[in-house]
């Protein structure tokens, strides 16, 4: 695809809109942005506890990264950077964080651990993180759709990865106040480090993307704010970002992306926060699993046989059938669908190894079969006209069936306030903070070391 270098890179236009000091969006993205920090926070002391973001916290510290910046690791002080991925490991650890669908990527386990991270070293409010916050979504989504939507992870890039470190460096540039060259500077040069496929899922490398992410996002605006310049028609050209990356549309189909502001794309496209810690693309067999356990007289040892079906291009992404580790049985719809169907809920706890490694479980998972099938060229990313089911032969010969359209957390089913206060508590938070991220108090300054919050 030929593109054309304009004489107004498109990186202006989105950086100019974004730069202005007053900028404002409606409330109800505020508020949504707020949920974000409380549902993110959650992950992230969840994520804590996970021994990958131990070994990423003693690898920094290894390589001389130690500073004045607070972690999720009790007593652990990183560089800003450095911070950003070890936050951004433990936000993503569990793959319980939130997600998005236009780009792909999972936003918040990008964007608010580069925010945390500026946050520790220059005072910011509540209110300045909630609007910066914004901007990078904003990134995300307006660059996803440039990328070709869902083509872009169809074609094997984990967009979190990819997409993540433009979407942290707008927002770390709308947290410290550059200007719009040294703001379109910033996004320019994080699309430098994008990189990560979908072949790392299942394995440690998948939440360390959204660290490396993170750590991008925030080297990115601090480079641009030294003064440090990179092409800002980047997006444009044969070799350009767009032609690079993208699915080969048009500069003409692209270009309203970064130049039309008539929405907020957190009002038209809000996140998708998950009641389960597992790859999105196991939720709605995952509900449909639990209504199935939770009917009268249900009992695992009637069942004979079990047809999962799905969308081919969510269960190849979803698609260990043994998985050995809890990495891999995150990624697993089958062991999802037997741990869900066995213990009528699915916890953090159904993750551990030695959960994983039931007999129980793993002869219902014998039982089943994968019916993957073609959702035609226009599937879009968990769209309800695709859907999922979950069907039992029971050992009588009966059948019992349910079909899932819309994903829980989605905008046809979201998370309640009540929901995401208590996944914060259930994720060991205090509940006093919850309260402060959603009090509206927008001139509240933000730090977050631990003995702010203690």
């Amino acid at each position: 695809m030929d593109y054309e270098i304009v004489d107004r890179p498109l990186l202006m236009n989105f950086a100019e809109w974004a730069a202005e000091p007053g900028l404002r969006c409606s409330e109800d993205a505020i508020h949504q942005a707020r949920l974000s920090f409380v549902d993110t926070l959650a992950c992230m002391m969840a994520g804590a506890r996970d021994p990958l973001t131990s070994k990423t916290a003693d690898a920094m510290i290894l390589a001389g990264a130690s500073g004045p910046v607070a972690t999720v690791l009790d007593g652990v002080l990183l560089s800003a950077p450095a911070a950003a991925l070890v936050n951004g490991v433990a936000a993503h650890a569990l793959d319980f964080d939130d997600y998005e669908t236009p780009a792909s990527t999972h936003p918040s386990a990008v964007i608010i651990p580069a925010l945390l991270a500026v946050a520790e070293l220059r005072p910011v409010s509540l209110g300045a993180l909630a609007i910066a916050y914004l901007v990078g979504y904003e990134a995300i989504v307006r660059t996803g759709r440039s990328l070709g939507g869902y083509a872009h992870y169809l074609a094997g890039w984990h967009a979190t990865s990819t997409i993540g470190p433009i979407g942290a460096a707008a927002a770390t540039a709308k947290l410290i106040g550059l200007p719009d060259e040294r703001f379109a500077t910033a996004i320019s040069l994080a699309m430098s480090t994008s990189a990560g496929l979908k072949l790392q899922f299942g394995t440690d490398a998948k939440p360390i993307h959204a660290g490396f992410a993170a750590r991008a996002g925030v080297e990115a605006a601090l480079l641009a704010e030294s003064g440090l310049t990179a092409n800002l028609a980047v997006m444009e050209g044969d070799s350009g970002f767009l032609a690079r990356y993208g699915s080969g549309l048009s500069l003409e189909a692209v270009a309203p992306h970064f130049r039309e502001r008539a929405d907020c794309a957190m009002d038209t496209d809000p996140v998708l926060r998950k009641p389960w810690p597992s790859c999105s693309y196991t939720h709605r067999t995952i509900e449909a699993s639990l209504r199935l356990a939770h009917a009268p007289g249900f009992d695992t040892g009637r069942i004979s046989q079990g047809v999962i079906r799905l969308p081919e291009p969510f269960f190849r992404v979803a698609g260990f059938m043994g998985p050995k580790t809890p990495a891999q049985a995150r990624f697993s719809t089958i062991y999802c669908v037997a741990s869900a169907l066995s213990d009528g809920a699915l916890t953090p706890k159904s993750f551990d190894q030695a959960a994983i490694e039931r007999p129980k479980v793993r002869a219902l998972m014998a039982r089943f079969e994968i019916d993957a099938y073609n959702a035609g060229p226009d599937l879009t990313d968990l769209s309800p006209a695709s859907p999922d089911s979950v069907s039992l032969r029971l050992t009588d010969g009966s059948v019992q069936s349910e079909t899932q359209a819309v994903v829980k957390g989605g905008g046809g089913n979201p998370l309640s306030q009540a929901d995401i206060r208590d996944k914060f508590a259930h994720c060991g938070r205090p509940p006093k903070m919850a309260e402060t991220l959603l009090s509206g108090a927008a001139n509240s300054l933000f730090r977050f070391s631990a003995e702010r919050w203690a």
